[in-house]
C-alpha cells in the first residue's frame, strides 16, 4: 500500500511540472539593448479542460476578441521599477508602476535573458505571463497543453495553454511614447494600485461579544479607484425590504496615510488590516465593521457579476 501510495505521489508531481513548465525563445541581450517599450502583440489562454469527443474549449485572444482588444505596453527601465500601461475594450487606458527583475545568462553575465515584472497584487509571481524570455527586440513565453490522465477520476484531460509576444516600439523608457498613441493616463504608483478594487461592506458585530449586528443590506459594495491626484469612490447598495432597487452615491474618500493603510471614506476612517493585505476595519461605539475587497477589477462588468450573486431569482 505504502508502495501505492509513493508511487501516486510520485505520478502527480511529474503531472504537475509538465503542466507548468513553460518554453521560451532565448536571445540574450546587453541592457542598454533591453531597454525600452514593448507593445503586447500576441496573447492567447485556453484554460485547461476533459478530452471529449465533439467538445471544443474556449480559447480567448486578448488581442484580437472584441471583449477584451487589448493594447498593453511594458516600459523596461534597466532599474528596480518599471511601468506597465493597459488598454481595453470599453474602459480607460491607464498605467501602474511594476516592479522589474533580471536574469542573467550563466555563459555572458553582460547579457540578460529573462525580465519579471510584477505589480502590487502579483507581486512575487515568478512565472507564466509575469516571466518573459528575451530576444531581439522582443519578449516571449509559451506554454503548450499536455494530454494527461487524473489519478483518481480518470477523466481524460488537457492542461492549459498560453502564448505570449510582445515586440519592441521604441527605446524610449518614459511615458510620452505611449501618451502620444493612446492620450491621457490614469496613473497608479505601486501601492495605490494594490489598494484598488471593490469593496463589499460586511455586517458590523459587537467586540466585545462576538455577536454578528443585524444587517440592513442586501447588499453594499465600494468601488474604489486610487489613480493618482484623483481618487474617488461610488457607494452601490440595496436594502434588503427592496433588493431590486439600487442606491449609487459618490462619496468622498481620501488617504491618510502614504502607504493607504488609512483611508476616509465617505467620513468613515478605515485601517488596514495587516500589511499587503485587503481587509479594512473601523471600530465605532464598541462595534467592529469590515470592508473586504472581492474583486481588484473595478470595471462596471466585474461590478454587475458581484451585486447578481445577491439579487432575488425570481
Amino acid at each position: 500500500m505504502k508502495t501505492v501510495k509513493r508511487l501516486s505521489a510520485a505520478i502527480l508531481v511529474i503531472v504537475m511540472l509538465l503542466t507548468s513548465v513553460g518554453c521560451y525563445m532565448i536571445s540574450g541581450q546587453k541592457m542598454r539593448n533591453v531597454k525600452g517599450i514593448y507593445k503586447l502583440t500576441h496573447y492567447t489562454y485556453t484554460p485547461k479542460y476533459e478530452r471529449k469527443e465533439g467538445y471544443t474549449p474556449r480559447s480567448y485572444n486578448y488581442i484580437e476578441d472584441e471583449e477584451y482588444r487589448y493594447e498593453d505596453y511594458l516600459i523596461i527601465t534597466g532599474t528596480g521599477m518599471g511601468y506597465y500601461v493597459h488598454k481595453e475594450a470599453n474602459a480607460p487606458a491607464y498605467v501602474k508602476e511594476v516592479t522589474l527583475s533580471y536574469e542573467y545568462s550563466t555563459d555572458d553575465s553582460s547579457k540578460v535573458e529573462y525580465v519579471v515584472f510584477n505589480d502590487a497584487i502579483s507581486v512575487n509571481e515568478n512565472s507564466g505571463f509575469h516571466r518573459m524570455g528575451i530576444t531581439k527586440n522582443g519578449l516571449n513565453y509559451t506554454k503548450s497543453a499536455i494530454d494527461y490522465t487524473e489519478l483518481f477520476t480518470k477523466r481524460p484531460m488537457r492542461s492549459e495553454a498560453m502564448s505570449v509576444r510582445w515586440e519592441k516600439v521604441s527605446n524610449k523608457t518614459d511615458l510620452e511614447y505611449v501618451e502620444n498613441l493612446l492620450g491621457e493616463l490614469k496613473k497608479y504608483d505601486y501601492t495605490a494600485f494594490g489598494v484598488r478594487g471593490i469593496y463589499q461592506r460586511n455586517a458590523p458585530w459587537d467586540i466585545e461579544t462576538g455577536v454578528v449586528q443585524e444587517n440592513p443590506y442586501r447588499y453594499f459594495y465600494y468601488v474604489i479607484d486610487t489613480a493618482d491626484n484623483m481618487p474617488r469612490a461610488t457607494a452601490y447598495y440595496a436594502y434588503n425590504e427592496t433588493p431590486t432597487e439600487q442606491i449609487v452615491s459618490e462619496v468622498e474618500i481620501k488617504r491618510l496615510s502614504e502607504d493607504w493603510s488609512q483611508i476616509s471614506v465617505d467620513g468613515v476612517i478605515w485601517n488596514l488590516e495587516q500589511p499587503r493585505g485587503s481587509i479594512y476595519y473601523n471600530e465605532t461605539d464598541g462595534q467592529r465593521c469590515t470592508i473586504s475587497r472581492a474583486s481588484s477589477d473595478i470595471s462596471d462588468v466585474s461590478l454587475q457579476y458581484l451585486i447578481n450573486i445577491w439579487l432575488p431569482t425570481e
